[in-house]
């Protein structure tokens, strides 16, 4: 009784300690990275929820709605702020670590590894930490990973609830599903057909269904048609996830500016995710191993990397659906090789080690010391602090005199994000383009640098000039703000007076 009462002290002090770390490594300093391009427009899109009621299903937005109301949640208990838009994916961060306790796979090695490496992971911690779509989509490919790896121990109710509520959080966040669930389909195949007739018959999924997946069944069933018709108030909404994939396919074919090599994945784990590689390697041994779910989980990996190195469109924080694959087959890797008492496992041990530790510094440079730090490869479009600089001059002064917030805001710029959200306060904001046509007298003005002449030609009185780039890899904007109106003291950017002269000035 002594030595169980142990066993369990010993078991709840380890969940505690991971999930404190997993806790203040994704909330500590958690607004120390400027606002990203992509933040901005997720933000204003669950405004756009406020107004409308509901989020209206777009197919070429290529996101799928659970996002937009678990934020709209969030926001709604706790305000709309940096903080709570990157609270989310923090929050699924944390479950992607905590989820590994909850002990869905037979062997508790392959549980605690995976919950250290997805918790020292740079790219989870990273990404952890950014407004985005992508960690709570890798959180449910997760939940579905457990409950098909688990199918494959043992063929249980509790396997195919995981499995169930996997599949439903990836329809709903993102089309890269697709993607997820053809890598699984080859990988199943690797077990060859006479085992997948007897794991997946249907008299062996009659066998674990029982009421308790029946209702959840239907409870996942109702809440994604709910989400994709916004309650039932957009019914196209429905039609339209099925649309999606072809505008999807699209973009992913013509790469829309973000065209990357083959090999781009293998560089970013190179350079930022090295134990990640190490997995990578063990995966062409594991896609030949004699025990199935290492062999499954080892093809599945490797597939899903092969596809997204074709796709010529390739965003940075896609990473993140590679890693966690490639963990797996670590820990499978190193469960096994000790199992057989192969020998190098001692080797493979002093590799992954030496790996973490350039892991863990990839982790300091990208998230603590430098989090704007342009040499690492997963700081990709990101705004600057200039924009930081400008953001709080604004803001501050809006805030000091509120009177100011009916004052029209002009977002001439061709990419406007994530100005809007930054100034979601002012009610009279305007999104023509400067080349087009210039409001009179507004207070700011966001144009580009090309517009600068013809817009100066037109002011009624003087404007401070701030001329600086918002955004990683983009060239510079121009931004005007009334000189009356805005005290620039103790501003260190490019800054000058433009218009004419006070006493001119009408």
């Amino acid at each position: 009784m002594k030595s169980l009462k142990v066993t369990n002290f010993s078991q709840i002090a380890l969940w505690l300690g991971l999930l404190l770390l997993a806790i203040l490594s994704r909330f500590m300093l958690l607004t120390n990275k400027p606002i990203h391009f992509d933040e901005g427009i997720n933000g204003w899109f669950v405004m756009q929820m406020s107004k409308l009621g509901f989020y209206k299903y777009d197919p070429n937005n290529y996101h799928g709605p659970l996002y937009f109301y678990v934020l709209q949640l969030f926001e709604s208990l706790w305000g709309r702020s940096l903080e709570v838009l990157r609270a989310v994916p923090a929050v699924f961060s944390v479950l992607s670590v905590m989820v590994f306790l909850y002990g869905a796979l037979s062997s508790r090695f392959v549980n605690l590894s995976m919950a250290v490496l997805v918790l020292i992971s740079p790219a989870f911690i990273f990404f952890g930490r950014s407004g985005i779509h992508e960690m709570p989509f890798v959180f449910f490919q997760i939940v579905f990973a457990l409950g098909l790896l688990r199918w494959l121990q043992r063929q249980d109710s509790k396997a195919l609830g995981l499995f169930l509520l996997g599949l439903w959080g990836m329809l709903t966040l993102k089309e890269t599903f697709v993607v997820t669930l053809f890598a699984w389909g080859v990988g199943l195949l690797a077990l060859g057909p006479r085992t997948l007739r007897d794991l997946f018959g249907v008299s062996r999924i009659a066998q674990a269904w029982n009421r308790s997946v029946t209702v959840l069944f239907l409870v996942l069933l109702l809440l994604f048609v709910q989400l994709f018709t916004g309650f039932f108030k957009n019914p196209s909404g429905l039609l339209d996830f099925f649309k999606a994939i072809l505008p999807w396919l699209k973009t992913g074919v013509h790469g829309q500016g973000h065209e990357k090599s083959f090999w781009y994945w293998l560089q970013v784990l190179y350079t930022a995710e090295p134990l990640a590689l190490l997995g990578v390697a063990c995966a062409f041994w594991g896609a030949f191993s004699r025990h199935h779910i290492l062999r499954v989980v080892s093809v599945f990996s490797l597939v899903q990397l092969l596809v997204y190195s074709l796709i010529p469109y390739k965003t940075v924080w896609c990473i993140l659906s590679l890693v966690w694959g490639f963990y797996f087959v670590l820990a499978f890797s190193l469960q096994q090789v000790f199992a057989d008492k192969a020998r190098g496992r001692w080797a493979l041990v002093a590799s992954g080690l030496a790996l973490a530790l350039i892991g863990f510094q990839s982790t300091y440079a990208s998230v603590y010391k430098v989090p704007v730090d342009l040499t690492h490869p997963y700081v990709y479009v990101n705004s600057s602090y200039e924009l930081v600089d400008v953001a709080v001059k604004i803001t501050s002064t809006l805030k000091a005199h509120p009177e100011l917030r009916k004052e029209t805001v002009q977002f001439g710029m061709k990419e406007q994000w994530p100005w809007p959200w930054i100034l979601r306060d002012s009610s009279a904001a305007a999104f023509e383009l400067c080349s087009k046509r210039i409001l009179p007298n507004a207070l700011v003005y966001f144009c580009e640098k090309i517009d600068s002449e013809p817009l100066e030609l037109l002011l009624n009185e003087p404007y401070w000039k701030i001329e600086t780039v918002f955004r990683q890899g983009k060239e510079a904007s121009v931004v005007y703000l009334r000189k009356s109106a805005f005290d620039m003291s103790g501003y260190k950017g490019s800054l000058q007076v433009v218009g004419p002269s006070e006493e001119d000035a009408p």
